[in-house]
């Protein structure tokens, strides 16, 4: 069973809810053709790439809002929503909770609701929450609940906090976006958060950013102390989604995390057409053994979840 960990579904009702709340108002996915394509449409695509299913999230629209009701009334709505499509095509679709952060009480409320009434597998984070890291103190009591349920939370990235001004070349979300992912992931690792909640499974989008690439700068050597010691170690203890496309790439997260890391994702709408098709044939074509593929493609994901008992 194929299982894409990144994806994206965006009901007009709950963009439009946040829009007039003052939330995230990028509107490119909704632009996309993919953007706008009924579920249908989506299920019959989908298996025509190959993927059985997607856990859905929404991205960098997270109903992150400065007045306690408005964050509660999105986050319902959203949930509600995601909730209808699960229960409409059991078998393609999961979602991950949104949450009101940062109001704790609310977001715990939520997040009950959603994991032991809506059947959700895990829970979305957005790279930072409100402008703060995932390492602010104020958000202890929410990852101490996180890490009693052992939940997967899948992050991604906002948008904010890496590129600031101008962006005519969209730098922001080209490279800046992996670099959130970076860095939120070392955050975590440096802060001592997933020593402190060490049955949270994080999973970081694409591939970890540039994580791989620089592992061997980031990890020290073994004399290393402080807050780096041990640091390579702890963070192949997270989880990485495979959003990425390049062979080359993803031998190099296999190399630093090991394959048995790794998730499939496609970041869809974003990645359609080929491109979308790409994200699971490049992982097939990467040069990994049978057994390593098919556990990146969906094995690893079945478990960490609680798939296994789904019909492909």
């Amino acid at each position: 069973m194929r299982i894409d960990v990144h994806a994206h579904y965006f009901p007009t009702e709950y963009v439009d809810l946040l829009n007039r709340l003052g939330g995230p108002t990028s509107e490119t996915a909704l632009r996309l053709a993919s953007g706008r394509m009924g579920l249908d449409e989506r299920v019959d695509l989908l298996t025509e790439v190959g993927i059985d299913m997607q856990v859905l999230s929404f991205g960098q629209r997270q109903p992150y809002l400065a007045r306690q009701e408005d964050a509660v009334a999105a986050a319902r709505v959203a949930n509600d929503l995601y909730a209808d499509v699960c229960r409409t095509y059991p078998e393609r679709f999961r979602a991950f909770a949104a949450v009101p952060l940062p109001h704790i009480d609310a977001a715990l409320a939520e997040l009950e609701r959603c994991l032991d009434t809506l059947g959700m597998v895990g829970a979305a984070l957005g790279c930072s929450v409100a402008g703060r890291p995932l390492d602010d103190s104020i958000l202890d009591p929410f990852f101490a609940e996180l890490n009693r349920r052992g939940t997967a939370v899948f992050l991604h990235p906002t948008g904010q906090g890496v590129l600031e001004g101008e962006d005519p070349y969209n730098l922001r979300w080209m490279v800046g976006a992996t670099f959130e992912d970076t860095v939120a992931a070392l955050r975590l690792v440096l802060s001592g958060l997933t020593t402190r909640y060490p049955n949270i499974n994080f999973i970081v989008p694409h591939l970890g950013g540039t994580l791989p690439f620089l592992f061997a700068r980031i990890q020290g050597d073994t004399s290393t102390e402080g807050p780096r010691a041990g640091l390579g170690a702890r963070l192949r203890r997270l989880w990485y989604d495979t959003v990425n496309s390049f062979p080359d790439s993803l031998r190099c997260a296999c190399t630093a995390y090991g394959t048995d890391r790794l998730l499939l994702g496609t970041d869809f709408p974003y990645l359609y057409g080929e491109r979308l098709r790409r994200c699971v044939t490049y992982v097939e074509e990467a040069g990994l053994g049978a057994h390593e593929t098919a556990a990146i493609l969906g094995g690893t994901a079945q478990s960490l979840l609680g798939l296994q008992g789904v019909r492909a």
